[in-house]
């Protein structure tokens, strides 16, 4: 049996062949001292009061003596098996002189609070308490997953989101599971639904399991900034940290992005990591959350496009970052090894910066993108020269300046090797110092001058041209 230290450590799996169980940790019971405002259970000698305009559900587990009990105007009390209360007349010797104590408020606990949930592969592993990482957005229930609220509990939780309804596979309420959306929209309307769930929106299941073997994206990240406002963000001893997306808070630690193709198997790749990484002593204090995401695409680095799935591991180890980083190149050793029969076609690694780290690398990259730049310059303006790209005439424009000096002309595609057998016209900026025009190009053949973050930047040496639009720069 894997050792609990390094259990915690297994990667979270948002959108695997088999759905996580989300468990709710917090409870409405009466035995939990917690939710009493002195802090500890009311005995024989105490007055117990519900605050009569609160709506609540309170699950009583055994027989309890009280003085005296002020119930709310709604609410109810599940009794288990034997419990129950009894008025003790006088005072009770085991409980001293008395006091009153109030139920505290559950009504600001919310579903999309990833604080107030617990992640594991299996029912069993939620028992025996080994948790799942993941970054705040999977931590609340994905569309995908299982629901839990504990047996033996009872408990109340605002749904209120942007949405109207919040899917997920099924749902437990006191050891019953739902996953018929008739039975438990029926169990919503009862009593005890309405005291249980409350808010804006409806939670809904039979949503189904990820049939996907690369993963499927939890859906929560429309839900972004409700769940990050949460949050409250710690301090941090590295440099630079980083953003993982679907995380509301920077990070000390490393993130790898994973390109995959058709035969990669997210539930497989976790397991490698476990087996080959995760059981090192060395990494024992590692936390891991890898997961398919939606990352936006943006062209130019401007104006967003759509996005890409991809796999994002974030690596954290709770200080600087500096184990992180050693973990993550031993995993990119590892791909450059065997990444083929993975079904890895690709991947990259963003380590956080400790304070004081040499930064010749992020300086080398920068004099490095520079250079590109002003090679793809020099290379666009031989060929206007040379007249195999040439430029439509410039209108006349009272506002433009006439020292203006055509510099490129510039087509990104996101995909160049995807060209159907008849390639179609595409949008392509030529820009001067004080002007910018759009220009359509017939793109029958290409001049192929630099690929930059999975796009390519090609000129036509067609002549046909056309201008279709003008956007002055500002």
């Amino acid at each position: 049996m894997l050792k609990v230290a390094q259990v915690l450590l297994i990667c979270s799996l948002v959108g695997a062949t088999n759905a996580l169980y989300k468990q709710w940790i917090p409870d409405t019971n009466y035995e939990n001292k917690t939710n009493w405002d002195k802090g500890k259970v009311p005995c024989g000698s105490d007055t117990v009061q519900f605050s009569s305009q609160r709506k609540v559900s309170v699950f009583v587990e055994t027989t309890h003596a009280v003085q005296e009990m002020v119930l709310p105007l709604e609410g109810e009390l599940i009794l288990n098996s034997g419990a129950g209360f009894y008025v003790v007349s006088g005072q009770d010797p085991d409980c001293g002189a008395g006091v009153r104590t109030e139920f505290k408020d559950a009504d600001l606990l919310q579903w999309f609070n990833p604080a107030l949930w617990q992640a594991a592969a299996t029912l069993n592993d939620l028992q025996d308490g080994h948790f799942l990482f993941s970054v705040h957005e999977e931590s609340v229930p994905c569309q995908q997953d299982d629901v839990v609220f504990k047996a033996l509990s009872s408990f109340r939780v605002d749904t209120s989101s942007s949405q109207t309804t919040i899917p997920v596979k099924s749902v437990s309420v006191l050891g019953k599971v739902f996953d018929s959306k008739s039975e438990f929209s029926e169990y919503l309307s009862s009593q005890s639904g309405l005291l249980q769930f409350h808010g804006s929106s409806s939670v809904t299941v039979g949503n189904p399991s990820c049939g996907d073997a690369t993963g499927c994206d939890c859906g929560n990240s429309v839900n972004h900034e409700r769940i990050c406002s949460t949050v409250t963000c710690g301090t941090l001893s590295c440099e630079k940290p980083l953003l993982p997306i679907g995380h509301c808070c920077e990070v000390c630690g490393a993130i790898i992005v994973i390109h995959y193709s058709d035969s990669f198997n997210l539930e497989n790749y976790r397991g490698r990591i476990r087996h080959l990484f995760l059981s090192l002593p060395k990494y024992e204090s590692i936390q891991m959350a890898m997961s398919k995401i939606l990352k936006p695409q943006r062209l130019m680095g401007i104006i967003p496009f759509g996005s890409s799935p991809e796999i994002q591991v974030v690596i954290l180890d709770g200080e600087t970052g500096k184990l992180s980083e050693a973990l993550a190149q031993d995993m990119i050793k590892d791909i450059i090894s065997h990444g083929m029969n993975l079904g890895i076609a690709g991947a990259e690694i963003q380590p956080a910066r400790e304070p004081g780290s040499n930064n010749t690398g992020t300086v080398v990259g920068a004099v490095f993108g520079v250079l590109l730049v002003v090679t793809l310059i020099v290379i666009v303006v031989v060929l206007l020269h040379k007249g195999i790209v040439q430029m439509p005439s410039m209108p006349s424009m009272p506002s433009m300046n006439h020292t203006s000096h055509l510099v490129a002309v510039v087509c990104l595609v996101a995909d160049p090797p995807r060209f159907p057998s008849s390639p179609p016209r595409h949008l392509c900026w030529s820009s001067s110092y004080s002007s910018a025009f759009l220009v359509a190009l017939n793109l029958n053949q290409l001049v192929y001058i630099l690929s930059m973050n999975e796009a390519y930047f090609v000129a036509s040496i067609r002549k046909e041209k056309t201008v279709v639009g003008r956007k002055t720069l500002e």
